[in-house]
């Protein structure tokens, strides 16, 4: 019998992301004493077991530019990127990728930056634990 566990969702979309848009940065929470324009935070907010061997993941992710504007453009770019892992080399394999539109999204941590954020969901195996 095959059991998995999740896996950092956070983590393995962070490192997927950056391999295919190296100019930005990638984070999970907390959020970066010295985040900037360009900056994306991804967060798990939830999920389910699919199956055995795979897990479903909700995550919001939060897309921060200095303008409204090019806000949109980095959210709507890292929208199109993530709902195209599956058909892309990647770290991890995922086999299902859906995101919702993004939206301006105000965040008081960092008022001189202008926030999209969209949330997603992505469907990928876990982590086998051997017995």
């Amino acid at each position: 019998m095959q059991v998995c566990t999740p896996i950092d969702i956070e983590d393995a979309l962070r490192i997927d992301l950056a391999a295919h848009m190296p100019g930005n940065r990638f984070f999970a929470p907390p959020i970066p004493p010295d985040l900037k324009a360009g900056d994306v935070l991804i967060e798990r907010v939830g999920g389910a077991r699919v199956c055995p061997a795979s897990h479903e993941y909700d995550v919001s992710v939060d897309c921060y530019a200095a303008d409204d504007a090019d806000a949109v453009l980095l959210s709507n770019a890292v929208q199109g990127l993530l709902t195209s892992l599956p058909l892309l080399e990647t770290e991890t394999q995922y086999s299902n990728a859906n995101a919702g539109t993004p939206y301006s999204n105000f965040d008081p941590r960092a008022q001189q930056l202008s926030r999209q954020t969209f949330r997603a969901t992505v469907t990928c195996p876990g982590n086998r634990i051997n017995f």
